[in-house]
């Protein structure tokens, strides 16, 4: 598990730079803004986008990829609203549990998969990204906007297209999909380019983006809620991926990248979904820095365990 530890270290050291930097207002006071729109809107999608569109979508490992992460991501949905009952919470807090609960970073899932498994784990979890991303924002969107009620006038409908189709990751999924299933490839290959040497530069700069992005300070609460939407994101999520990718005898490569999805802290971003349909957003930001703080002593236990479970190390042996 040592060297499991090493592996994924440098990922969490770039994230307490980035904190670092923040706190030190270095480059600048409004840097870091800056930069998070950068990754949000140009270096992540332009990853994603290149990825998927070199991606074998083909590969028999998609429909199964695709039935565990969806019934995980359902389970651990059901659970999170069993607790918000439970605890009989407010609607907004409710929601922010279920953000915190099966929201995902997407950047740390990625910088992992890359940094433990290679280029074959970053392409495996490209794939597991391009699934799973659509389903959460569907799942929260709904769930949201049925709890909180409209507020704005406008039909579930329009406000679930609008979420989708205003979000560059779901949109630079769905052109890398076009781009890798038809013919017009050798028309884009200009774009392909491009965007694989954006790709290239994405990881180390998103890893300080997130750090910059976290509120140390929130660490001094941790309610009962906060522990409870922390074991469902950090121990139920990745225990149901693994109990799925062992029903249906996934390969350990695969499996043990899928269950990085379920072992990484819920997302930066769903601050601003909060505010925006009327969560609780100041508890939710307790949750992610929480839960970020402690994926760096839970993620080698849990990347160890999957290693043991699917016989990972054995396959390197």
């Amino acid at each position: 598990m040592l060297n499991i530890s090493l592996s994924i270290l440098p990922v969490f050291l770039l994230l307490l730079f980035g904190a670092l930097l923040q706190t030190k207002r270095f480059p600048a006071e409004d840097f870091w803004p800056g930069v998070d729109k950068l990754v949000y809107w140009v270096l992540f999608p332009s990853m994603l986008f290149y990825n998927i569109s070199k991606a074998d979508l083909s590969s028999s490992v998609l429909p199964s990829y695709t039935l565990i992460l969806g019934l995980s991501l359902f389970t651990v949905s059901v659970l999170a609203l069993i607790i918000s009952l439970m605890n009989r919470v407010d609607r907004p807090t409710g929601t922010s549990i279920l953000q915190a609960s099966i929201r995902f970073n997407s950047f740390i899932a990625l910088a992992l998969a890359s940094t433990i498994y290679g280029e074959e784990g970053l392409i495996l979890a490209t794939l597991g990204a391009a699934i799973l991303i659509p389903c959460v924002n569907v799942v929260l969107v709904i769930t949201m906007v049925s709890l909180h009620g409209n507020k704005n006038g406008k039909s579930l409908s329009s406000l679930l297209i609008k979420e989708l189709f205003k979000n560059p990751l779901i949109l630079s999924i769905a052109a890398g999909v076009v781009v890798n299933l038809t013919d017009i490839g050798e028309f884009v290959i200009l774009l392909t380019d491009i965007t694989g040497i954006l790709a290239r530069a994405t990881l180390p700069l998103v890893l300080l983006a997130v750090g910059a992005s976290l509120r140390l300070q929130a660490l001094k609460s941790s309610p009962r809620l906060l522990v409870l939407s922390t074991l469902t994101r950090l121990v139920g999520f990745p225990l149901c991926i693994g109990i799925g990718c062992t029903i249906l005898g996934v390969g350990p490569l695969e499996a043990c990248v899928a269950i990085l999805f379920g072992a990484v802290p819920t997302a930066t971003s769903g601050y601003a979904l909060a505010k925006q349909l009327g969560g609780n957003a100041s508890i939710l930001s307790v949750f992610i820095s929480v839960q970020t703080g402690l994926t760096l002593l839970t993620l080698p236990v849990t990347v160890w365990f999957s290693q043991i479970w699917f016989g990972y190390n054995l396959l390197l042996n």
